[in-house]
Formats: structure tokens, sequence, C-alpha cells
């Protein structure tokens, strides 16, 4: 495969605008796969986690998070649900998507608000309809196994939780559970139906958009904050810290935009992350090869042509029915981690977190199935080089799931059409019909930021 610079149009800003709901359908559907896991599982009751920064496994069923607050859910296997929540989400249970009983527990507010006479957390939980018939699964957001069916007693939930659960329905019935929703070949929220791609679809572009807009908008004395304020789109919750940056980062510790203006040669990273996706984009702000070896001699050969070479060799292998495993090893066969350094998994499952989940370590067995929502994301490190990113999103798709999303979102299917045909007509990347990219910037990169015409892309022919 050889890759080449050559002048190509620029993708179009697609996102619809158009956030779309989970169905009634769709919730029921997301009930009955963590009902029949645990049934599987001999799990009598569930007990869901959340806070701000770690809400999606509640949000699943409940369609929200507690925001600045703590909460749980119990759910039975009979399908009974209870919300335990603080002051200021209380309120929220008449609006939870499963029916839920609702039980307000100040213990999960925030400091100084009355606290009901500190009244132990174990007197709220006692209010609830547990069903302790068999093992009650815990679940919060950190795998601490890659087993799905190793239920261990090791939690990551706050200590005062895990003692008032002990203490109401026993120590020895408590298990950790977490991999009923997470786990990335067996788990609840790995697989996706057309109305969930739909929905996270939203999020995927409009972060894509996001970033291309910023690129477009990149030219000397810009400042961070307004690069920063093309990437902040729609006022939709960002599930990670967006980067507009600038030359050296973290300067006194400090991860945020600030009033630094662009200036040619610098190092740019741009980064934002919606429901459903992320998109990123970090390289130099050059207009040509001449200005990028002043500041960075051989950088585009020895970087980002070898990761704009395993980019496009991970399109080309991701498939249904691989194990995460075998997809793995061959991954750092083609692009050794001994020689390009990239540290994390080669990719990873995407949902309302921008980490689900990754089937892709040494040894996995999880399977790669459609309906799985993926980030194109590895990180390659090289002394002495700076960095480069062009993640991005796509889904998996089977023939029935592709007829599901051409039936129900027709428009959706005509966004996916014509980013393919971008995607072969402009950079020669040729994706299976399995392949669905989510976004109108996958595998669009700029190798000199200040130049908008000139593209990396896959020679013909080669």
């Amino acid at each position: 495969m050889n890759i080449i610079v050559k002048e190509a149009l620029i993708p179009n800003l697609d996102n619809s605008g158009e956030p779309i709901l989970l169905s009634d359908d769709t919730i029921k559907l997301r009930k009955q796969k963590i009902l029949n896991l645990m049934q599987e599982a001999n799990l009598s009751a569930l007990v869901i986690y959340a806070d701000k920064e770690h809400g999606s496994n509640f949000e699943y069923l409940t369609g929200f998070i507690p925001r600045f607050e703590e909460g749980l859910q119990i759910l039975n296997q009979d399908g009974s649900s209870t919300l335990l929540l603080g002051n200021e989400n209380y309120n929220k249970v008449k609006f939870s998507r499963v029916e839920s009983e609702g039980v307000q527990c100040p213990l999960f507010s925030l400091p100084n608000q009355p606290m009901g006479d500190f009244r132990p957390l174990a007197h709220y939980l006692r209010q609830v309809n547990f069903d302790t018939s068999q093992k009650v699964g815990v679940v919060g957001w950190k795998l601490l196994s890659n087993d799905f069916n190793d239920f261990h007693q090791r939690f990551d939930l706050p200590a005062f939780i895990i003692d008032a659960l002990a203490e109401v329905v026993g120590k020895d019935r408590l298990v950790n559970a977490t991999q009923i929703y997470m786990h990335p070949g067996k788990g609840a929220r790995v697989t996706n139906n057309s109305n969930e791609i739909a929905r996270y679809e939203y999020g995927a572009s409009l972060a894509s958009d996001a970033v291309l807009s910023a690129m477009n908008a990149l030219e000397e004395g810009v400042k961070e904050t307004e690069i920063g304020d093309l990437l902040n789109r729609d006022g939709q919750y960002q599930n990670v810290i967006t980067i507009s940056a600038f030359g050296d980062r973290f300067i006194k510790a400090n991860l945020y935009p600030t009033n630094r203006q662009l200036k040619k040669g610098d190092k740019v990273a741009l980064t934002v992350s919606y429901k459903g996706g992320l998109s990123s984009r970090s390289g130099y702000a050059v207009s040509n090869l001449e200005e990028l070896e002043n500041v960075d001699p051989g950088y585009l050969d020895e970087v980002v042509i070898p990761y704009f070479k395993a980019y496009n060799w991970w399109l080309n292998n991701i498939s249904i029915g691989i194990t995460g495993g075998k997809f793995y090893d061959n991954f750092a066969k083609y692009y050794p981690q001994s020689k390009y350094g990239w540290e994390l998994c080669p990719g990873h499952l995407t949902a309302d977190e921008e980490w689900l989940s990754s089937p892709f370590y040494k040894g996995s067995v999880a399977i790669v199935q459609s309906g799985n929502i993926f980030q194109v994301d590895f990180i390659p490190v090289h002394e002495g080089f700076h960095g480069v990113s062009a993640e991005s999103t796509i889904v998996l798709a089977d023939r029935n799931l592709i007829q599901e999303i051409q039936t129900e979102y027709p428009d959706l299917w005509e966004r996916i059409e014509s980013r393919r045909n971008y995607l072969k007509e402009n950079l020669n990347i040729h994706l299976k019909p399995e392949v669905l990219p989510l976004t109108s910037t996958l595998g669009y990169y700029r190798p000199f930021f200040l130049c908008s015409e000139n593209v990396l892309a896959v020679e013909k022919g080669k």
C-alpha cells in the first residue's frame, strides 16, 4: 500500500441537526437483555451505580444520569425497579424510562445539603424491595476481570455503599456483575439496534462536524478559545474534555483552551466527543512539506504515513465474527508496538461514554459482533516526534441490521452511503459492506493543517 499526498474535496458537514431519542421498544429490548443475562448468571437482583462521570450503566434503562449527585438502581429478576436518588434528582423518578419506585436518599446529595439527621445508607436501602433469593450483582463502571463468568467480590463503588449493601443483603451474596452491561463480548450494551445506532450517529457526526469546522478555521493568529467554541456544539453533553491546544500542552497543568494564538509551525491538537463517538486530529500548523520538515524532520514519513497505513489496515481487516485477540495479534504484527509505541487497545467500543470497553487485547476471546460501534483509536508514540491522531467512529452491521437501518432511518442510510462514496472517490479507501461510517471525516487527514486542499490517500492501483 502506497500513501500519497493529493488534492481532494473537503468532506461534507453532514450532522442531521436532529437528536434521536430512544423508542419505548428499544428500552423494552434493553431491559429484556439485562434480565436474560441476570437469569443466566443466577442473579436475583442488580444494584447499578451512577455518578456524573460514571452514569452510563444506570442511564441504559432509566434514560438519565443523576447529574451532580450519585444514584442507585435496584433491578429485580421480576423486572421491578427502584431508584435511590439524592435531593435534587429524586423528582426524576417519574421520568425513568423503565417504571420505577423511588427512595429519596440525602446521602447521595451535595455536601451540607439537608441530610435527614445523617441516617446511614442502610436505612434507605431497607426501604427497597430487594430480591435476595440468589446472588445480588453490583454494577459499577470498571471491568475488574476479563472473564465474563468471573462474578468476584472486588468492587469499584464507594466503600460506604458496599458496606451498606453487605449489611442489608449479606456480604456473601454480593458479587461484581459489571460485565452484564459492559463485557466486550457478552455485555448487553455492546450491541446496538438501528434506533440506538441512529441516536449515537447524531453524536458521532456532531463531533466530526465540529472537528472539521475547527480544522477549516485554523489560521495564524486564531485563539485556542475561538477554535474551542467551534468544537462545543449545540449544547450537547461532552463525554471527554474538549481539546483545542496549540504548541506545547499542559503548561501549569492546564487542560483547557486559553487565549494562546496559533503560530506557523505550532503543534495542534483538536478533540471533542459526544454520546456516540469522538473525533480528533493532531498534527502541525504548516502549509506544505518544507515547513513541516523544518519543525519536525521525518515526521510525515516516520510517523504520519505509517499511522495512516495502519488506519487503513484497521478498516480493511475489522470484521464480524473475528475474535478480539486475533485482531489484536494481527494488528500488532502489521503495526508493531515495539516500533510505533502504541500502548492502549487498538480501538474500542463506544456508546454513551467515549470508552465503553474493548475486545482488542492479548488473548481476548470476545467476538466482534454486528451492532458493535467502534472508535478507530490507536495512539502511536515516537520518541522525538509529535503525535498523530485521526480518531473516528464506525459501526458493524450484518444484512439484517443494514436492512433495519435502511427501512427505519433512510436519511441516515443516505449519509452512510455518501460517506462511503467520499472515501472511495477521494481517498481510494474501499469499505466492506458491513463497515458503516458514522462520520463524514472517517479516514480524512490533512498532513499540513493550514492547507485544506491536501489530504493523505491510498495510491490507486497499489
